[in-house]
């Protein structure tokens, strides 16, 4: 399914006037004002060396998060990469609202958008290569408590985004230095875990069997470990893997 770019948004050559432009991101905002639902709330130390990183409706909100994907976008296309880019979510309350607002932001500037759906960050940068897609942009909060909110981005397979990148992306959201063009489509990828888990236990089972206990704190781990580990031939103990957005047992940090 291909949908066409949700904002209808002229591109800086072709703006007749100011009023025309998506608004600059403001570095704070009030909650439940009228100024924080029509602006883009983006707090600059959210950008950090290698990700982005932000308490999400304290430091970002939504406008902002589709700003970030329209300087994603920009970027991309800037550096003259192809602009098609894979999108998975964590399991958070959250995460796939603020996928959604990223992906919009995608669309205004043209991106392809292939969205795997819930994952694991390692299974979008393994949907580049086995959907062809030179970029990426992963929404996680990653270890951090509930609250917490990020995306780990990439345009040069296999690397992800260091200081260059960031500050060049950085610069352009906060200027609101968009390129908003037409032609961006949306593509959900159906059953995707599945091709990751396939891939990753086409190999020779384990000579010993092996008892594990599959410790997943309830968090998106406990979607797809317990499943791996028994298709490589693991005598599995599950604990904590259903998976329960409000972490009732402890944050899931695997340090």
């Amino acid at each position: 399914m291909a949908i066409g770019h949700a904002l209808r948004v002229p591109r800086h050559a072709d703006r007749p006037d100011a009023a025309a432009r998506f608004p600059t991101p403001r570095s704070a905002l009030s909650p439940n004002t009228y100024d924080y639902e029509s602006l883009p709330l983006v707090k600059p130390t959210g950008f950090r060396e290698y990700d982005a990183r932000w308490l999400f409706e304290k430091e970002i909100n939504l406008m902002g998060v589709q700003a970030l994907g329209m300087g994603l976008g920009t970027l991309i296309r800037r550096a003259g990469v192809k602009p098609d880019i894979v999108t998975g979510h964590d399991f958070r309350s959250y995460s796939a609202s603020i996928k959604t607002a990223l992906v919009s932001g995608l669309l205004a500037a043209g991106c392809t958008v292939h969205d795997i759906g819930l994952a694991i960050t390692p299974m979008a940068y393994f949907a580049q290569f086995d959907l062809d897609v030179p970029c990426v942009a992963m929404v996680t909060a990653s270890h951090n408590d509930n609250g917490w909110t990020g995306v780990k981005m990439g345009m040069a397979r296999p690397l992800t985004f260091g200081p260059e990148e960031m500050t060049r992306l950085k610069e352009i959201v906060l200027s609101a230095d968009f390129e908003l063009v037409s032609g961006g489509a949306y593509r959900f990828v159906e059953n995707f875990p599945e091709r990751y888990i396939a891939d990753l236990t086409n190999r020779t089972p384990l000579t010993r069997k092996l008892k594990v206990v599959c410790a997943c704190g309830n968090g998106t781990a406990g979607a797809f470990a317990p499943t791996i580990l028994e298709k490589i031939g693991c005598d599995v103990v599950p604990l904590d893997t259903e998976l329960d957005f409000t972490f009732p047992r402890y944050n899931p940090n695997p340090e």
